[in-house]
């Protein structure tokens, strides 16, 4: 637990980052209306800029995208200052709006202003508990916390525990993919009533499994509607497609079931064995560039990744130190939604905090200028109790190939060092997989903007209107361990 640094200037620094989602800064004029929270005004100059004459059809795109980022934002930040203090006061009886205003000052409290209106971020005040001393300190009510299970059987609950199952099992496996786990899955996307007329036809995305190594034998089971188009596996985000026309009165429902074995990886690497890059292949030039707007050398990049590696050599053990760092600078919190952060690498390293996709950003971008190919990878996280979204990277050594880093999960506490660093090199078999980069086009291809312009994990709806934002339906996933295969 730790005091963040004061975020007031440095809010402003990452949104003045400007609108470079498609390859296009937004003029310094409106931006700095964005900035001082005028957004429709910003809008109605943002749609006039896409007028003028000479831009391309991406700068066109790049300026609405904007317009409609703009949109999405106070969905994110709909708590007043009474909000807050109200939910304060359920942990912190005492909390006053002295408190508010204190925490809101340094941005302990993440909070933005919208048309005149100082408003907040929905996990604002659980955000506080997470990574404010002095509010944490003073909490009276907490939530209440699992017990730790002891038993071998626990492994579900307790990842330190599988992670010694695979281990061992590992030491007796002439493969790195061990401990197969074989799973049920059922999602449920639902259009709320009203929300497209009816008989218009509905386009919908979900999230399917990728075949990789450490899953397998995938089966569909059933969909709804029927005849399914499912994504090649060597799209990088793979979707399974359905249309069908909205219905009156009630969701307009989607859903598919599907089965699929996953496998836990441990790889023990010998530091000694790790060996040059051949810089010519591939594998070391597309993972090692930068990707704007998400993984970019920023002059703060390049300062602290020198300052991590320092004298280190070896590619394996500069990875270990930028595995470290961000595991022990960058807490996890509660994020905004990607697609309002200009670049999310840098939100995690200004902020000095961010969820899973931010944590991995950074530890991709530091991987990469320091010369080690990295890669995204996600999809959700299975285990009973804390089934939800979850991201993570692979990093590649030679010669043994593309090792898991999860920053998120980081060290685990144990007095055992390879359980300690399980999550740098290995995988845990509770996993879906469904993308192996971000930010790719879909397939079939969507027409309009997409809700979630860098991860695919909950789905992407739209008509012929304009994309459904997630305000427009909910969604469900049911997992059913089907044990050992």
């Amino acid at each position: 637990m730790r005091n963040l640094v004061s975020f007031s200037l440095v809010f402003i620094l990452i949104f003045s980052a400007g609108g470079y989602i498609m390859g296009m800064s937004v003029p310094d004029a409106i931006q700095k209306m964005i900035d001082g929270g005028e957004f429709k005004a910003a809008q109605a100059a943002l749609e006039k800029e896409a007028q003028k004459e000479g831009l391309t059809e991406k700068q066109k795109k790049s300026l609405l995208f904007e317009v409609e980022r703009l949109n999405r934002i106070p969905y994110d930040f709909r708590l007043t200052e009474e909000d807050v203090l109200q939910r304060l006061q359920e942990s912190i009886p005492d909390a006053t709006m002295d408190d508010v205003t204190s925490w809101t000052k340094t941005g302990a409290l993440e909070s933005r202003l919208i048309e005149g209106k100082r408003l907040y971020f929905t996990r604002a005040v659980s955000n506080l508990f997470l990574l404010n001393k002095d509010a944490s300190s003073r909490r009276k009510v907490k939530p209440k916390e699992d017990a730790i299970p002891i038993s071998e059987e626990g492994e579900i609950k307790d990842l330190r525990i599988h992670a010694k199952n695979a281990i061992e099992a590992r030491k007796k496996s002439k493969t790195p993919t061990v401990t197969p786990q074989r799973f049920k899955i059922e999602y449920t996307l639902s259009v709320k009533p009203g929300e497209v007329p009816e008989g218009k036809t509905i386009r919908c995305w979900l999230p399917y499994p990728k075949e990789v190594p450490t899953q397998t034998d995938i089966v569909l089971l059933d969909s709804f509607p029927g005849n399914p188009i499912i994504a090649s596996n060597e799209k990088d985000q793979r979707t399974i497609y359905m249309e069908r026309p909205a219905e009156k009165d009630k969701p307009t429902t989607f859903s598919i079931a599907f089965q699929y074995t996953a496998w836990a990886f441990v790889e023990p690497i010998d530091p000694a064995q790790i060996k040059p890059y051949d810089t010519k292949k591939e594998v070391y030039k597309d993972f090692t560039m930068e990707r704007p707007p998400h993984i970019v050398f920023t002059p703060e990049i390049k300062k602290l990744a020198k300052e991590i590696c320092g004298d280190e050599q070896n590619p394996y053990l500069k990875a270990k130190k930028i595995f470290a760092w961000v595991d022990a600078n960058i807490p996890w919190s509660g994020a905004i939604e990607y697609s309002t952060v200009p670049n999310l690498s840098m939100r995690a390293l200004t902020r000095r905090t961010g969820d899973c996709g931010m944590q991995g950003l950074l530890f991709i971008t530091l991987c990469r200028y320091s010369g080690i190919p990295a890669r995204w990878q996600s999809g959700w996280s299975l285990k009973p109790g804390g089934v939800n979204l979850h991201d993570w990277t692979q990093f590649y050594v030679e010669p043994y190939g593309w090792l898991y880093a999860d920053p998120s999960n980081g060290l685990m506490k144990s007095d055992k060092e390879e359980i300690r660093w399980y999550n740098f090199g290995n995988f845990d078999r509770y996993r879906l997989i469904v993308n192996s980069n971000y930010g790719m086009e879909l397939e079939p291809k969507k027409t309009h903007f997409r809700s979630e312009t860098v991860d695919f994990q909950r789905g992407e709806v739209e008509w012929e209107g304009g994309n459904l934002y997630f305000d427009k339906w909910t969604y469900r996933m049911k997992v059913t361990p089907l044990g050992a295969k």
